[in-house]
């Protein structure tokens, strides 16, 4: 009750200035341009090309230098019909996901956490897990600058924020990248093979201090009932193995992380309750 009544006091002081409106509008935007900075990250580091230069996007068929009508978050892919203008080729629809993404994680967070410093935060955060995610499905890689850098934000921001709080913050940290080496190297020495990769002991670092100790539960529950789903899209791809096929956990620990954000306290409530 004391976070929420900090939030609505908060959205009162915007509102005295700003009509809440405005707020969902402004993530809204900021949501899509994070989304396009993300599709230039997702693209260069898979492509292996420096992150900051060129600064101006190029199409990757014509290497065109693209100008800034043409590189507005989901309007310019809808009115290029996905297409490069200068040699017609055509734009993977992933860019346009992936900004997608980032507008509803954008949204789902102002509607949860308001005009608050947790907002902010957690926006950054969310946006960092989302192109670690999609980074994952095409390479089953995750990024150093997306998992050590996530964790350090959100081990800081620990210090900061009422939720989760510096000490579960810490322990979380702690036990979910701890829990998940245990899981790796036990299966290394039990299957003589890889089974899980060092990125996502990396990952559960920054998942770990986002949720705390406390949300590990709900968190790995929820990517593990996700993994199923996604177990059973990848085994009908033309690439599928039947049951050897081999899935990337990361990205179901980002989703099951953000859903403890916006639901895991309710979820649990209405658990306990029962």
């Amino acid at each position: 009750m004391q976070e929420n009544r900090s939030i609505f006091k908060c959205e009162g002081l915007f509102m005295d200035v700003f009509p809440l409106w405005a707020f969902y509008f402004g993530a809204a935007v900021l949501g899509l341009e994070l989304g396009g900075l993300s599709t230039i990250f997702i693209q260069r580091w898979i492509d292996e090309l420096p992150i900051l230069k060129p600064w101006r996007s190029r199409c990757p068929a014509c290497e065109t230098e693209l100008r800034l009508l043409d590189t507005i978050p989901l309007l310019s892919y809808l009115l290029l019909k996905g297409r490069c203008r200068h040699c017609d080729a055509r734009i993977g629809g992933q860019y346009m996901v992936v900004e997608i993404s980032c507008l509803a994680w954008a949204l789902a967070s102002a509607h949860h956490f308001g005009p608050t410093v947790d907002w902010a935060v957690y926006l950054v955060l969310g946006v960092m897990l989302i192109t670690g995610s999609f980074i994952d499905f095409e390479t089953f890689l995750l990024p150093n600058r997306i998992t050590l850098g996530g964790a350090a934000i959100a081990l800081v921001a620990c210090f900061f924020l009422e939720e989760p709080g510096w000490q579960d913050g810490i322990l979380g940290a702690v036990v979910g990248a701890g829990l998940f080496w245990v899981l790796q190297q036990g299966y290394r020495l039990w299957r003589k093979k890889e089974g899980m990769g060092t990125g996502d002991v990396k990952l559960m670092l920054c998942i770990g201090a986002m949720v705390g100790f406390s949300g590990l539960p709900f968190t790995i529950l929820a990517a593990s009932a996700a993994s199923v789903v996604g177990m059973v899209i990848f085994m009908m791809r033309s690439d599928g193995d039947g049951l050897k096929t081999r899935i990337p956990f990361g990205p179901f620990l980002s989703l099951g992380c953000m859903l403890y954000l916006l639901y895991g306290e309710q979820a649990m409530r209405w658990y306990m309750s029962l």
